[in-house]
């Protein structure tokens, strides 16, 4: 499904250019909740970046769905993440004007959708992360947690074969943040969607079929944890 080999990627110039990722290669399954954690400035958004192909690597290459990301020219790429990708960030990302439900369908426009059948998609992943009856409501008039759960239903709505999510939880509280999680685990689970996620927040160990701790641009360890292996047998 998404694979990396040998990856290298240096910022700066001259004595002050810094290697963030160092030689690292992984690959990531089908309808997996992948968690990267790590330290601050271990590589980890880096590495997110480029395995979604929103950054180029100096070296070594990203196989995504059968397709070499680094041989895609810029229109190519584009084409790929808007057909095959969702994206959740950290900020929400949402436009102040625009209702929760237009701001899901919104990028179904882009894909060519009729607009009956964008306006449909859109509902159901509203639904889906429980938004159904707050869908009518501008950003201004959500919560933090709901807000993000747009921002999911709006990645979900395309049906992507893969899900970047950069710090979800990390502006949420506690139960906002379990939700959004929630979220996640399920749509792994339950669309064979894979998930990739960056994040500190410790809870999402819990959730994730695979942990991958990074550090100095390394991927230092790789597990499944048992809590989610005894649940799987």
């Amino acid at each position: 499904m998404l694979k990396a080999e040998s990856l290298r990627k240096s910022f700066g110039s001259g004595r002050a250019r810094v290697e963030v990722l160092r030689d690292l290669s992984l690959e990531i399954g089908t309808g997996e909740l992948t968690l990267i954690s790590g330290p601050s400035g271990c590589g980890k958004s880096t590495l997110l970046s480029i395995l979604s192909g929103l950054l180029y690597p100096d070296e070594g290459r990203v196989i995504a769905l059968g397709e070499d990301l680094g041989k895609l020219d810029e229109r190519q790429i584009e084409r790929f993440r808007l057909q095959h990708t969702g994206f959740v960030f950290q900020g929400f990302n949402l436009f102040p004007a625009l209702t929760a439900l237009e701001q899901v369908v919104l990028p179904l426009n882009y894909l060519g959708l009729e607009a009956g059948s964008a306006n449909r998609l859109a509902r159901m992943a509203l639904e889906e992360v429980g938004l159904g009856p707050r869908m009518g409501l501008r950003p201004a008039s959500l919560s933090g947690g709901e807000k993000q759960r747009v921002a999911i239903a709006r990645a979900l709505a395309k049906q992507p074969d893969l899900l970047f999510a950069d710090e979800p939880t990390s502006a949420l509280d506690s139960q906002s943040g379990q939700a959004v999680i929630d979220t996640l685990h399920r749509i792994a689970r339950e669309h064979g969607t894979t998930v990739l996620c960056v994040s500190h927040d410790p809870r999402l160990k819990v959730h994730a079929e695979r942990v991958l701790t990074m550090e100095d641009g390394k991927i230092l360890s790789d597990r499944r944890p048992a809590s989610v292996e005894e649940t799987s047998t």
